[in-house]
C-alpha cells in the first residue's frame, strides 16, 4: 500500500469513490453546476480572475472538459471507481475536479466523514500558530503560465521563514511573486 504522500490524484479519487459511493452522484451534479457557472458567468469571472497560475481561459477549458466527460460517461462514472478516477482526475483536468471535490466536501457533502476525507487528502495542514508563515518566491518569467519556484544551487525549492528575505529574493527575480504559506 502507498503512503498518503505517494498517492496520485487518481489514487485519491479512487479511494474517495470506494469509501463514499453514495456521495458520487451529488458530487458529479455539483461539478456540472460549477462548470456551468464558469461557462455562463464568463464576464464576471474574468473581471475578478486572480489566479497567477492559470488563465481564465485555461480554467474554462478544464471546466468544459469535466462537464463533457460527465455528460458523455453519465451513469458509468457512478458505477466504476476506475472510470471515475481515471477520467476525471488524470492529468491537468485534476486541477478543476480537485477544486470541485474540495468545494463539495467543504460545502455540500452529506457525510461528515466525507468532509474529513477531503481534508485529509486535499487540504493543506493548518499551522497551529496563526502567526507562523513561510514564503515561496515564484519567478513568473513573463507570465503566470511560465511560473517557477525559486530554487537554491542544488535545485531545491527555497522556503523563506521571514517576509523580508522573501521580498529580497523576489526583487532579484525577473518578475517575482511572493506566496505566503501557512
Amino acid at each position: 500500500m502507498k503512503t498518503i504522500d505517494q498517492l496520485t490524484n487518481v489514487d485519491k479519487a479512487k479511494i474517495i469513490f470506494d469509501l463514499f459511493k453514495n456521495e458520487i452522484p451529488a458530487f458529479l451534479e455539483y461539478t456540472q453546476t460549477i462548470a456551468d457557472k464558469v461557462t455562463n458567468e464568463q464576464e464576471a469571472l474574468k473581471a475578478n480572475w486572480s489566479n497567477p497560475f492559470l488563465s481564465y481561459h485555461q480554467w474554462l477549458t478544464l471546466s468544459e472538459q469535466a462537464n463533457s466527460i460527465i455528460k458523455r460517461q453519465g451513469k458509468s462514472l457512478v458505477k466504476s471507481s476506475n472510470l471515475f478516477s481515471e477520467q476525471l482526475f488524470g492529468g491537468y483536468l485534476a486541477l478543476f475536479t480537485n477544486h470541485c471535490l474540495e468545494q463539495y466536501g467543504t460545502n455540500k457533502a452529506q457525510s461528515p466523514k466525507f468532509t474529513y476525507a477531503i481534508s485529509l487528502f486535499y487540504l493543506p495542514v493548518q499551522a497551529t500558530d496563526d502567526t507562523s508563515y513561510n514564503y515561496l518566491v515564484l519567478e513568473l518569467h513573463g507570465g503566470p503560465e511560465y511560473a517557477t519556484i525559486v530554487t537554491d544551487e542544488d535545485g531545491n525549492n527555497r522556503l523563506f521563514e521571514n517576509r523580508y528575505d522573501a521580498e529580497a529574493e523576489a526583487a532579484d527575480c525577473q518578475d517575482g511573486l511572493i506566496v505566503e504559506i501557512r
